[in-house]
């Protein structure tokens, strides 16, 4: 596939729904997200069918003129994120956002977009996952979309629920090959392995964080039972992207799309290590799915 092509393609689809006011279960911005790296497994399989896929779902939604502007705001004359904590957790929006402008001056965007998503973790958002798709897109889109990316994390944080912090909790070591697979924990513990092995400037506290939120999760399996496919030994993560390019476009779905990707990344982090875990985990996801 021509990777320019499907580069812009996918940041059109992604400054789109950064105006898209939705479920964060359901939401664009991880579909696409998605899509750009299952597409960048291997860039000779056509997956054309899968980018038609991402570009329909995308323009499914309405749009909203602007979430927010950091223009003409009032900045405060000293600010810090403590200052940016406190506004988010205070569910303020505005001051939320007055406080980005003053930062923005004296940080930069990236920091402020890893700061929301220790934000998230620490607080146990169920935004932490959109934001984690934004810092992704970020990157590959070299931030092109930054200021309107912090403007929707900041309004998913403010509008959802958060849990009170507490470093009481107890911390458990993430233990990938310990972990007793549930559905509905298996995309955060996912999600959390991924973020946990990526390359982060506040990469200490958020390790911290999500050794905390690990310890709601039961990793108690002493002996695992692995069930792979000889194909998926071979082909490793590309297996996932001929599957689901063979996949019939009827059969697919947002969740099936977000769910392959975040097995896409547990392997490619695995490097081996935990690769006929991550395989069953998948092959058990499939067979439900499919059932």
């Amino acid at each position: 596939m021509n990777a320019q092509l499907v580069k812009n393609q996918l940041s059109e689809c992604f400054y789109k729904s950064l105006f898209v006011n939705s479920e964060i279960s359901i939401h664009p911005i991880n579909i696409i997200s998605s899509v750009k790296s299952i597409i960048g497994i291997d860039l000779d399989i056509n997956h054309s069918s899968l980018i038609d896929y991402c570009i329909n779902y995308t323009n499914s939604f309405e749009y909203v003129d602007s979430f927010g502007v950091l223009d003409n705001l009032t900045a405060p004359p000293a600010v810090s994120f403590a200052s940016l904590e406190e506004s988010l957790i205070n569910k303020d929006m505005k001051e939320s956002l007055n406080n980005v402008a003053a930062l923005l001056k004296v940080s930069d965007g990236k920091h402020i977009i890893e700061f929301l998503l220790e934000f998230s973790i620490k607080y146990r958002s169920p935004a932490f996952q959109l934001v984690w798709s934004i810092y992704k897109m970020n990157l590959f889109l070299d931030h092109k979309n930054l200021n309107e990316s912090i403007i929707f994390c900041i309004k998913y944080i403010t509008k959802n629920d958060i849990s009170p912090f507490s470093n009481a909790d107890i911390k458990k070591k993430f233990k990938f090959d310990k972990y007793v697979f549930s559905d509905k924990s298996f995309k955060d513990v996912l999600i959390y392995y991924s973020i946990y092995n990526e390359q982060l400037i506040r990469y200490a506290k958020i390790k911290e964080y999500i050794d905390i939120n690990v310890s709601f999760f039961d990793f108690s399996d002493s002996k695992k039972h692995t069930k792979t496919k000889d194909e998926q030994l071979k082909y490793g993560r590309k297996w996932i992207s001929l599957f689901i390019k063979d996949l019939d476009e009827s059969k697919l779905n947002p969740d099936l799309i977000f769910v392959l990707d975040l097995f896409r990344s547990a392997l490619k982090f695995s490097d081996g290590k935990h690769d006929k875990i991550i395989w069953t985990m998948l092959n058990n996801y499939l067979k439900y799915y499919f059932k």
